[in-house]
């Protein structure tokens, strides 16, 4: 198969041109056709005219491959105020990247590693197993142990300049001309690290080193056969999530996986100051004897205590439901409303922020959460930022980028949550949370 990556500036700035183009024509082309038309039938031509640009977006970013596929994630993830049909395409992308042949995959390591893999490895499987969104996974073996070996697709780091280019551009019609770029810079700061297989090395370590738990397996580094491309790590043997899925697990075992799943967010986000802030279903293998692995540790997110001090002191009063006026000036300090009148600041926090409140704080009511019973949460979760994407053009300004990444990564394992069936202890969180 041949290798059709864009690699060079001008061949990926033609695609994103060409994305913009057709990006620009569809937003226009539907602007002109919903002046005459009646409020249902405008709203829609405006699901179809969003359908036009996301499945636009999603060919243009699968031709640039790897990090543009990767953007998408993170913008699905990172960014609420999209619509469900740039959703619906973007789950399409999910591991939908075709591989990388054989003969660059040598090239690839032979570069980076001195040799080829025949020579550095006891055996290399050639067929990668696995698809990363910045690369794919090989099975290999090394004195007498299974390793994995992700390699980075090529001409990745240099591409997310232009590759963000099509993303921002769609995105600011999404966001009704709102200010998206403070959100962008986060995703792009994240981006720059998860190209990065030496920092993702790094966080690898850290985690293995200080996320400590019988249950929880993270993958050890092979130092010596990783680079800012290629990483080597112990192969963590288990069943993917749908795989686990598929075996019918018991109640039992949804519920251990998934609170094992929750309570690592917390240790993470309390005990370490870092979060795994990824939560593809992809990074985590159900494993033997009760156990969970967690993989690919590109994509993390490192919290100060500033933060965590404004995250637990408006958490702790939410489920405490204190007083409106005592949340609206929290969010005010934390920059989410503008400083305005005492009336204007309550009137945006009661229609704008509240109802998400809501809907986050509801998994702490009690001392566990059944995903079973509410398996609409995801679908509810949604329906709320819609409405207040409908009630506030401005909100998109006041997203604060830290509480996004932490609230949205909660989400992304809710969803899971949701499809385990599990029922979750949450007092543990509480706990951290409160002291």
């Amino acid at each position: 198969m041949k290798n059709n990556i864009p690699t060079t500036k001008t061949s990926r700035g033609a695609v994103v041109g060409k994305a913009m183009l057709k990006i620009g024509v569809s937003h226009s082309k539907g602007v002109v056709k919903r002046a005459f038309m009646s409020k249902e039938k405008k709203e829609e031509s405006q699901k179809e005219t969003h359908a036009e640009i996301a499945k636009v977006i999603i060919e243009s970013l699968g031709t640039l491959k790897g990090i543009s596929v990767k953007i998408a994630q993170q913008v699905a993830l990172g960014l609420p105020f999209l619509p469900q049909e740039y959703l619906d395409e973007i789950s399409k992308s999910f591991n939908s990247i075709p591989p990388i042949n054989k003969a660059l995959i040598r090239k690839i390591i032979k570069q980076e590693l001195g040799d080829y893999p025949q020579n550095v490895y006891d055996s290399f499987e050639s067929e990668a197993f696995g698809a990363a969104s910045l690369g794919q996974v090989h099975l290999a073996t090394l004195e007498g142990e299974k390793v994995a070996v992700k390699v980075q697709y090529p001409g990745i780091a240099k591409s997310i300049d232009s590759d963000l280019g099509v993303l921002k551009f769609a995105l600011t019609r999404f966001a009704k001309g709102g200010n998206v770029d403070h959100l962008m810079d986060e995703v792009e700061a994240r981006l720059n690290e998860e190209v990065d297989y030496e920092i993702e090395a790094e966080n690898t370590d850290f985690f293995y080193n200080n996320l400590k738990h019988d249950f929880i397996v993270i993958p050890k580094v092979n130092h010596e056969l990783s680079t800012k491309t290629v990483i080597t790590s112990s192969f963590l043997e288990g069943d993917g999530f749908e795989s686990f899925l598929a075996k019918n697990p018991t109640q039992e075992e949804r519920n251990h996986y998934a609170q094992l799943i929750f309570d690592s967010f917390f240790m993470g986000l309390y005990h370490m100051q870092m979060i795994h802030a990824d939560p593809n279903p992809g990074n985590f293998i159900f494993m033997d004897e009760g156990k969970l692995g967690l993989i690919d540790f590109g994509c993390v997110k490192k919290l100060d205590d500033e933060f965590l001090a404004s995250f637990s002191k408006l958490h702790v009063s939410l489920m405490d439901k204190v007083d409106d006026h005592e949340i609206t000036q929290q969010y005010a300090n934390l920059k989410m409303i503008d400083q305005d009148s005492p009336e204007k600041m309550l009137e945006f926090y009661q229609e704008v922020i509240k109802p998400l409140d809501r809907i986050y704080i509801e998994i702490f009511e009690g001392d566990s959460y059944d995903f079973k019973e509410n398996n609409d949460f995801s679908e509810r979760g949604f329906n709320t930022i819609m409405e207040v994407q409908k009630k506030s053009i401005t909100a998109v300004h006041n997203m604060n980028e830290d509480y996004i990444f932490v609230d949205r990564t909660l989400l992304g394992y809710y969803a899971m949550f949701e499809k385990m069936e599990a029922t979750i202890d949450t007092r543990f969180a509480q706990k951290l949370v409160r002291y």
